[in-house]
């Protein structure tokens, strides 16, 4: 909701870099939180705040802003970035590899480890439970982290089955919790993973299908010998533009066939994950955030 305020800034940044590179004077401060609950910090939330200090930025008081104010004046550059940064949250987070990449030069970063959730990775621990068990091993996992991104004590607090607008959650709680799972989980999650998966249950039986595996597919015999006929065959003509032009009639209208059978749009695709992936590689943060906002009813 700050995308207008975030356009101004940038426009106040690029002024006084375009003043300093005349021989002007200019600097352009990009505060970090206030304490002060007023304009735009006042219209931050509990959970907001809660964020902001798990990022490992804090509050600045009013006594300290003014004083970064006046030391600012003496900053040879066209920005300068007045921040109040806690350097064991930002530890904290870099050992949890969530720690945001613009912060990760910061702090000294943690030897890699292997992402183990109680006594091994979560595809292992799901692996050696009975099959009854693992729903509930990885739900605990989701409940656990729902529960750290708003700020509550204990996952007993995340009802599964609660939608997450209900609970709370806005765009950006959608991606910390995506990106806490992946560190704590180990596995790999698509960006929109609450707007696909509304619910802390539905997000526990997603993570859940992945470990197991795709879907076992059905065979394709009888037809599997006649269609690596016609690959061999397309194969063959891939130098022959004429025959090739005489038979995109028929393989049009094969594809068209196909499609009908599987019902259109909603047929298999081989990665539709990976299909999701590339085509957001189009689409800004800004366009991702909006969307998700709309649908979580933000």
């Amino acid at each position: 909701g700050q995308g207008n305020y975030a356009a101004a800034n940038a426009t106040l940044d690029a002024l006084a870099a375009h003043r300093r590179a005349a021989g002007l004077p200019a600097t352009s401060l990009a505060w970090g939180l206030w304490a002060e609950e007023r304009s735009m910090a006042g219209l931050l939330d509990e959970s907001s705040v809660a964020r902001w200090a798990r990022m490992g930025v804090g509050a600045i008081p009013n006594d300290l802003g003014m004083e970064l104010f006046d030391r600012a004046g003496q900053v040879d550059g066209a920005l300068a970035v007045p921040v109040l940064l806690e350097q064991a949250a930002l530890r904290a987070q870099a050992r949890s590899g969530l720690l945001p990449a613009l912060m990760r030069g910061l702090v000294r970063a943690p030897a890699r480890r292997e992402r183990t959730t109680g006594g091994g990775t979560l595809a292992q621990r799901v692996a050696a439970a009975p099959a009854a068990d693992r729903p509930g091993i990885v739900l605990e996992l989701v409940r656990a982290q729902v529960a750290a991104v708003l700020g509550h004590s204990s996952p007993e607090a995340v009802d599964p089955e609660r939608a997450f607008k209900e609970l709370g959650f806005d765009s950006l709680a959608g991606v910390e919790l995506r990106n806490r799972l992946t560190q704590a989980g180990g596995v790999r999650l698509p960006s929109t993973l609450v707007f696909d998966h509304p619910t802390s249950g539905a997000v526990a039986a997603y993570i859940l299908t992945g470990l197991d595996g795709p879907p076992a597919r059905p065979s394709l015999s009888p037809f599997e010998e006649e269609l690596q006929k016609v690959e061999a065959l397309l194969n063959e003509l891939a130098g022959d533009s004429a025959q090739l032009a005489e038979l995109e009639p028929r393989l049009r209208a094969f594809n068209n066939r196909l499609w009908s059978v599987l019902g259109g749009a909603t047929h298999h695709r081989d990665n539709p994950e990976q299909d999701l992936v590339d085509e957001l590689d189009d689409v800004s943060d800004e366009d991702m955030f909006d969307l998700i906002d709309k649908e979580l009813g933000s």
